[in-house]
Parts: structure tokens; C-alpha cells; sequence
């Protein structure tokens, strides 16, 4: 509420809010509602809600107590970030920050400059500091403008984006009813910072390089040119090595920001401290941390970075804060250990390994790294931790609930869930949405979500993102099963239709949804799999009995099981499972006297029995031995995946019986495993392209491979490797009767000795040559020599001939990235060999039309094709007319493939 000011005959009166506030501020000492009350005569209900709105405008600090008192929360000086007090700038950022103060004074208007660092690194917060260097430097005005633009809002829509930076003209497209001004614009005099500049369309790098070149821009619709002087600063979570080489070129500075994990624990504790003491500065409260979540904080991966760092110290704040409201025990917030995250809680594992390191930084005569409040603070540029939202939802959510006299016990596990949903995608940089969008389209995301949103009203249930995203993955594999003619069968049909029947229901017309957005037909067995995905609700709390089957997961490797059960703990939101890390360098002896003296300590845990999820070899006998030893029964799933544990687990936790999950899971692996027999064409070659979910990206690789190759000559099979023995046997039939020449897959799979090319390799030009040179062709080059010799001059070296010829073409293909099939490759190296025959014989050749026309045209091509053909003509004293190499530049520039890369 703002304060609002009444006017009588020309007084300014004050607001009832504001002779609180005045009251409060005239005398610092802690107050109570009714203290308020007498003075100034007002109702104590309205006294109570003016404390209120005042403490959420954080005017006020409430001490909780009883009774509850006020007090005027002290003013603290804010500072904007910039170089001098960024953290790192005489270690890990030194290097950079003179790299960034070079570009900014770089005359005459600075260079333009691409920061490179993983998600959560600080690159947007790096671009500010140049930018306040800027200012502060007198090369920008203060009134300079800092524009910022993340480029992935508009990479798939081409026009909008390039109306969004550089403004649109009025009638540019229906709608446009007047002038618009773009980024661009209001960026001139100053920085346009471009985040994720890698996801610029080919047309939206296009009419940047345009500015960049040139300084000059044209609205959407508008043949005048605009100039502006304006500084380009980039941002990428692409390498410097793999990215686009027409970035690289154009813009000369470029920075690379290390990840957390790169930078001194000096560094990291300074971080952890400055956020601290943020949050203790906004809540006008004393934060205390104690020394292992201290440690656990300094030493776990943080895979999201700074940003991560951020999020989950938010999150523990949280936690206290909610501690504190709920409970009198204590006069500041305290931070512990088991509020911390699991992933933050891992840190502790890794003491042994930095016992020396951690010792600077822990005081043995203090338990508790403390933070009071009233310290100058930073301020982080674009900061969304800087509100207040998540404390005042918290304080919010106590005050009704507490109305309604639940218990406070009650009020903090109610609210506790509410606090980790809220922060589950609390930091956009840690979002999972761009990942999941490479291999879900807008159009299905969009569709699932109508869905969803249907039968949550409909069920009066809520559906979270994790079930809509395994959802949407499902329907991308069922369409893709169907249009291939794969279907699979539903085990327990008849139970599904029984015991969900409103799911059923619902399931029924889900199917006719998307039956008429993608025009297929859906089996009934399927719309039994779409009602299990309905019944799936992480929220909704089931009662079911505390005596499960256990799911014990035991692999060979360092962490491979433990790495796969806390995976699927995550997913489900669950604490359940059991993992057993098996190292090469542990006998099977004592990994099962392990897991033995395991069983036997916590028996009543196993009395359902035990689903027991091995990888391979002996661990697949433990199940009898249990058994025998222990009267335990035990089920055996070998070659188990992240997919089948994830489903035994969720099955086990829903109560189901030892048998049920059973056979359950062993219907999933072989429903896995069915594929489709291709079609037997022993005389083409086969392409396997290798999808780890067999849905997403398979299409784009499949269409990406048919352009590449002559399908005439390759057959290119998709299948899935999910599960890798089943892929494995898939090969093993396959390769009985076809030739496989090469496995693309998104996972690195080796088997068989067949080339693997990894999927992204298909989308760079360099390694699409090499692939094009690893396959060859069905007609190789000797046997096109033995074939032809008789054609030609018999003085003329055929096979020296062809193999110049064959060098050449491949420097004319990568020096230039010119991706030719290589039936046509293989043509033009006929022609070029009989052009030497015929210059040779001294026979009349054909003449190009307008070959002076045609060779200015493409002069610089042309060149380069004659300087390669130099070669030939050294080597076999002939010498080709302008006419010769003019077919031969044509040749290459018609037959290249076209197709749009980095688009996946």
C-alpha cells in the first residue's frame, strides 16, 4: 500500500500508516500493536494491518514474541556491483576484467565482445561491470542506456525477432498500426547486452553482422537505412572451440568466465558469505550457519554455478526463516544441516580429499559462522533473489493457517513442502526447459499442457512438470510407434479399465485430442499406458502400508548405482532404495558379505521381500544366496536401466507386491526391446541412428543422414539405446545379414567395432565431410579404376589419375565445407579424369556460357578451384581453359546438400 495524502482546504493531512511509521521512526525501540493503539487512539485491528503492510514493505521488522512487537527497520547502504567489488577480481577474474576494461576503452567506441561460461557463471552480471566501467570511465554517458536481450525468446521466429531489435515501420504486416522501436534503438549510446547469442537464427546473425560491419540497421519494413553507435556484448554457454566461426570472426574480444568448481574455496566462501549477509540485511535478522553445512556449502558440485550456489543457500534461508517463525527457540535464523539440500549434503563426502584445504577457513574456537544485519550490502545486478516474495509468502501462509488453530507442528509441514516446490525452479538459469524443448516441440508441449490442465480440473487434482514432461516424452515415443507400425501391448489392460475408470475416461479423450493433432489412430493398449501416466501424482499424499518391497541396486563401477538410484530418488521425489557401488577392485565375496551384513542389521525393512537391479555377472547370484541364507525372497532384474529402476521403484512405493513389480518391470524391458524388423535389402549398406529415449532428435538425425548419403546405396535404421543389451542383441541380428557401416547416436555406444559418430557431429560442417569420407561410397575407388582403364589413353596413369583427383576434391570440400553426396562426388571425378584424357588427346571440349560472367560471379570460388587443379595440370603437363574449370566450379556449387544446421 502506497501512502496516500489527504487534501483539506490546502493541509497536507497524513495517513493513519503514516503516523505509524512516523511514531515508529521517532522512536527506535521495539513497540506493540497496543503500545500504538493508545497513542493514537485507532482501532487495533487497523493498527494490526498497517504493522502488517509495513513489515512486507520491509519499512518495518517484526519481532516475533509474545506479545509480537515493531520496529523500524534500519536503512542499510546499497552498493551496485562492479569491478571493484567483484568477487575474484585479484584471482580468477583478473585476467578477464583487464581483457572486459580493454574492450570498453578500445578506441574509437570499444570492441564488441562475446563472454563464454557455463549456466550460472555470472556472465549477465559480468556485462553490467563493463558496462558501470563504462560509465564510470566517461566513455558512456551516466544516462547510457544498458539494453538486455535473450536471444532464445524469439530463435524460432525469425521475423519477430529481428522486429523486436531493430524496430518495425508502420504496415510492415497486418497489425503493425504504427511505428515501433526496436533494441537497437534504444540502445544507441550504449550496450545491448545479447544473452545466449548462439541461439540467433542464420537470419537473425545475418542482420547482426550487418550492423556490426556496417553500424547501420533497417526497420522491418523500411528501405531507409538508421544508424547507431551502439556496443555488441554477448553471452554464450557455448565453448570458444565449437562456436560459430562466423561469431568468432567479427567479434575480436572474446572472455571466458570460469565455473564455480574452477574457482578458489577463498572465492566461494566470500560468496557464500556476501548472500548471507543480503538475506540477514533483508530480513533485518541475524543469520547463523553452523560449520558443516558451512563445509557442505564450500564443497559440493554445484552443477548450476554461482546460480545454483545461490538458489540453494535461498532455499536453507527459507527453511530457517520458517524454523524461526514456527518456533521460539532460538533469536536468530539458524542454518543446519538437515535442511540442507541431499546434492548440497554430498559435500561432506568429500572432506578427506581437501582436509588441508578446509582448514584456513574453520575456526575451532566458533561453531557458527554468524551474519547481523546492518552491513553494507551488494547489490547484484538483475538479482531475482532481491524481493522479499518468498519470506512474506511464508509469514502469509502461518497467518491463515494459524487462524484456522492447526497446531504448529502442523503449520511447519504443511508449509515446508509448499517452500521446496516453490524454489524447484526458483533461478530461471537452473530451468530445465531448453533441454527438454531439443527433443519436445513447442507444438506437443503446448498440446500436453491442454491436456493436463483438462484433467486437473476434471480430477480436481494438481499434475506437476515433472509427470506432464514424462508424459510428453511418452506421447513423442507413441506417435513415432504408431506411424512405424510398432505396437505394443498393455499387460494389465482389464485391471487399468477396472480400478481407473474415470482415468480411463479421461485417457479416452486425450487420445482423440491427439489422435486429431497428429492424424493417427491410437490403439487401446496405448490409451491404457496414457491412464497410467493419469494416475501419476507427486503431490497427492496415498496412504500406503510402511512395509514395501525393497528396491536394492547393486552395479559395477565407483558410483554407477548409487549415481542411478539417486537419479530416480530425485524424479519421484523419494527417499526410498538401496545402492550398493560394486569397484572393479572389490571381490564378489565381499561386496555380498557387504550387502548381507546390510540386510541382516535392517531386516524389518526387507520383510516384503527384495527386488535386487543388477548390471551384470556374479551380482546376478546374490538373489538365490539371500534367499537361502536369510529366508528373504528375492526377485532378480538384470540388466537394469535407470528406466526399469525408476518403474520398480515407483512401484514399490505405491505398495505393490514382490511379484507384481516383477513381472511389471520384466514387461517394460521386453516392450523396450520389441522393435520392428527393417525390411530386408541385403544389398544396401545400413546407418544406424541411436536415440537414447527414441524419440526427439531421431527424426532430425534420420533427415539430416538421408540428405548426406544416397539412399539408394544405405539404409538408415533408427533405433533405441535405451537399454543397451537390447540394443546390443538388436545389432547382433542386423548385423547377420546387413553391412553396418556406422552407429549415430546421442550416448556414445561402441560395439562391434562400428564407427560411432556422435549426433552433434551432424550438425558441423567439418565432421560431416569426415563422415562422408568414413562411409565412401558402394563403388570404391579401385574398383572404379579397373573398371574405366580401358577408356583412356593407354600412356595415362588411371590410378594416380584418380587418386589426385580424389585429393583434390576433398581439399576443394573442406577448405570451402562443401557437403556433396558422394554419388555425385564420384561423377565429377569421371569428368574430371576424362577432361584430362581429352586435353590430353588434344579433342575439342564444350564451351560455358558467359564464362566471364559466370567466373566474376563466383570469382573467389573459382579461384580457389583452379589453384587445386593446378595440381592435376602440374602433375600430367595439361593445362584446362577458363571453360573447363567453369563446368567444374558449377558442378560443386549445384550438387552441395542444403540444409539448416544447429537447428536441433
Amino acid at each position: 500500500m502506497k501512502t496516500v495524502y489527504v487534501f483539506s482546504g490546502g493541509i497536507v493531512v497524513k495517513s493513519r500508516k503514516d503516523e505509524v511509521l512516523e511514531i515508529l521512526k521517532t522512536n527506535p525501540n521495539e513497540q506493540t500493536a497496543q503500545t500504538l493503539v493508545d497513542q493514537l487512539n485507532v482501532d487495533r485491528t487497523n493498527i494490526s494491518r498497517y504493522l502488517n503492510e509495513l513489515t512486507k514493505e520491509g519499512l518495518v521488522k517484526k519481532i516475533d514474541g509474545r506479545p509480537v512487537k515493531f520496529q523500524i527497520a534500519s536503512v542499510t547502504a546499497e552498493t551496485h556491483i562492479n569491478f571493484d567489488n567483484l568477487i575474484g577480481r585479484e584471482e580468477s577474474l583478473k585476467s578477464q576484467i583487464q581483457k572486459s576494461k580493454a574492450a570498453i576503452l578500445y578506441p574509437p567506441r570499444g570492441l564488441h565482445t562475446i563472454i563464454f561460461g557455463e549456466t550460472g557463471t555470472g556472465k549477465t552480471m559480468f556485462a553490467e561491470c563493463m558496462y558501470r566501467f563504462a560509465v564510470s570511465a566517461n566513455v558512456l554517458d551516466e544516462t547510457a542506456p544498458f539494453i538486455t536481450f535473450n536471444c532464445a525468446d524469439y530463435a524460432q521466429n525469425p521475423q519477430l525477432l529481428y522486429g523486436h531489435i531493430f524496430g518495425v515501420k508502420r504496415g510492415a504486416f497486418t497489425g503493425a498500426e504504427e511505428n515501433r522501436e526496436g533494441l537497437m534503438e534504444k540502445a544507441d549510446g550504449g550496450i545491448l547486452f545479447l544473452d545466449e547469442i548462439h541461439r540467433l537464427p542464420p537470419e537473425g546473425q545475418e542482420m547482426l553482422f550487418t550492423f556490426i560491419d556496417k553500424g547501420t540497421f533497417r526497420s522491418l519494413g523500411d528501405g531507409k537505412e538508421k544508424h547507431a553507435s551502439v556496443q555488441i556484448i554477448g553471452a554464450t554457454t557455448e565453448t570458444s572451440s565449437t562456436f560459430l566461426s562466423t561469431f568468432n570472426r567479427r567479434i575480436p574480444m572474446q572472455i571466458e568466465l570460469p565455473s564455480l568448481e574452477e574457482r578458489s574455496l577463498d572465492e566461494r566462501l566470500a560468496i557464500i558469505k556476501e548472500f548471507l549477509q543480503q538475506e540477514a540485511n533483508r530480513l533485518m535478522q541475524e543469520i547463523a550457519i553452523d560449520k558443516r553445512s558451512l563445509l557442505a556449502f564450500l564443497l559440493y558440485q554445484a552443477e548450476g554455478n554461482i546460480g545454483q550456489l545461490k538458489r540453494d543457500l535461498k532455499l536453507v534461508c527459507a527453511k530457517a526463516f520458517l524454523h524461526h517463525q514456527t518456533s521460539n527457540d532460538s533469536e536468530k535464523l539458524m542454518i543446519i544441516e538437515d535442511d540442507l539440500p541431499l546434492v548440497v549434503q554430498k559435500g561432506l563426502l568429500r572432506m578427506n580429499d581437501v582436509q588441508d584445504a578446509m582448514l584456513p577457513f574453520m575456526d575451532k574456537r566458533n561453531l557458527y559462522l554468524t551474519l547481523k544485519p546492518g552491513t553494507e550490502e551488494v547489490v547484484w545486478g538483475q538479482d531475482p533473489n532481491k524481493d522479499m516474495e518468498v519470506y512474506h509468502s511464508i509469514t502469509y501462509k502461518l497467518e491463515k493457517l494459524g487462524r484456522e488453530n492447526l497446531s504448529e507442528i502442523d503449520l511447519e509441514e504443511l508449509i515446508s513442502d509448499d517452500v521446496d516446490q516453490y524454489f524447484e525452479n526458483y533461478v530461471e538459469e537452473l530451468s530445465h526447459t531448453n533441454a527438454y524443448r531439443e527433443i519436445i516441440s513447442d507444438e506437443l508441449w503446448k498440446l500436453v499442457n491442454e491436456l493436463y490442465d483438462f484433467a486437473a480440473n476434471r480430477m480436481k487434482r494438481d499434475y506437476d512438470e515433472k509427470v506432464r514432461f514424462a508424459f510428453a516424452l511418452h506421447i513423442n515415443s507413441t506417435i513415432e510407434r504408431i506411424r512405424g507400425n510398432q505396437f505394443i501391448s498393455h499387460p494389465n489392460l482389464n485391471d487399468i479399465r477396472r480400478n481407473y475408470s474415470k482415468e480411463f475416461q479421461i485417457a479416452i479423450e486425450f487420445s482423440n485430442r491427439i489422435e486429431e493433432a497428429y492424424n493417427i489412430m491410437i490403439p487401446l493398449d496405448e490409451i491404457g499406458f496414457i491412464t497410467m501416466f493419469l494416475t501419476m501424482d507427486n503431490h497427492e499424499k496415498q496412504k500406503i502400508d510402511e512395509r514395501q518391497v525393497a528396491v536394492l541396486v547393486v552395479m559395477h563401477g565407483k558410483s554407477t548405482a548409487s549415481s542411478m538410484l539417486e537419479t530416480v530418488q530425485e524424479l519421484l521425489g523419494t527417499t526410498k532404495g538401496f545402492a550398493f557401488n560394486m569397484p572393479l577392485t572389490v571381490g564378489t565375496e565381499t561386496m555380498y558379505s557387504q550387502i548381507k551384513n546390510y540386510v541382516q542389521q535392517k531386516r524389518e525393512e526387507f520383510s516384503e521381500g527384495i527386488i535386487l537391479m543388477t548390471d551384470m555377472g556374479s551380482p546376478n547370484n546374490f538373489g538365490n544366496l539371500i534367499f537361502h541364507e536369510m529366508g528373504i525372497r528375492t526377485r532378480v532384474i538384470s540388466m537394469a536401466s535407470t528406466m526399469l529402476v525408476l518403474e520398480s521403484l515407483r512401484l514399490a512405493t505405491l505398495g505393490r507386491s514382490l511379484e507384481e513389480i516383477y513381472t511389471s518391470v520384466m514387461t517394460m524391458f521386453q516392450t523396450m526391446v520389441r522393435l520392428e524388423e527393417p525390411t530386408k535389402k541385403d544389398e544396401k549398406k545400413v546407418i544406424i541412428v541411436a536415440c537414447f529415449t527414441g524419440e526427439g532428435v531421431s527424426k532430425r538425425l534420420n533427415e539430416v543422414v538421408s540428405q548426406i548419403v544416397n539412399l539408394d546405396e544405405y539404409e538408415v535404421i533408427q533405433m533405441q539405446s535405451l537399454e543397451r543389451e537390447g540394443f546390443k542383441h538388436r545389432i547382433d541380428q542386423l548385423v547377420t545379414h546387413k553391412d553396418i557401416v556406422a552407429i549415430i547416436g546421442t550416448m556414445e555406444i561402441h560395439y562391434q567395432k562400428i564407427p560411432f559418430i556422435p549426433a552433434m557431429d551432424l550438425f558441423k560442417r567439418d565432421k560431416i565431410l569426415e563422415f562422408q569420407d568414413l562411409i565412401g561410397s558402394t563403388i570404391t575407388l579401385p574398383e572404379m579404376v579397373d573398371s574405366l582403364t580401358n577408356d583412356f589413353t593407354p600412356e595415362l596413369d588411371v590410378k594416380t589419375l584418380f587418386l589426385m583427383i580424389d585429393d583434390v576434391l576433398k581439399l576443394l570440400r573442406r577448405d570451402n565445407e562443401l557437403i556433396i553426396e558422394n554419388t555425385a562426388i564420384q561423377a565429377l571425378s569421371i569428368h574430371i579424369a576424362f577432361l584430362v584424357d581429352k586435353v590430353k588427346k588434344e579433342e575439342e571440349r564444350p564451351l560455358f556460357d558467359d564464362v566471364k560472367y559466370f567466373h566474376q560471379e563466383n570469382i573467389l570460388f573459382f579461384n580457389q578451384v583452379a589453384s587445386k587443379l593446378s595440381l592435376i595440370e602440374n602433375q600430367f603437363s595439361v593445362r584446362f581453359t577458363e571453360d573447363d574449370i567453369a563446368y567444374i566450379v558449377k558442378m560443386l556449387v549445384d550438387n552441395q546438400v542444403k540444409f539448416g544446421l544447429h537447428t536441433v
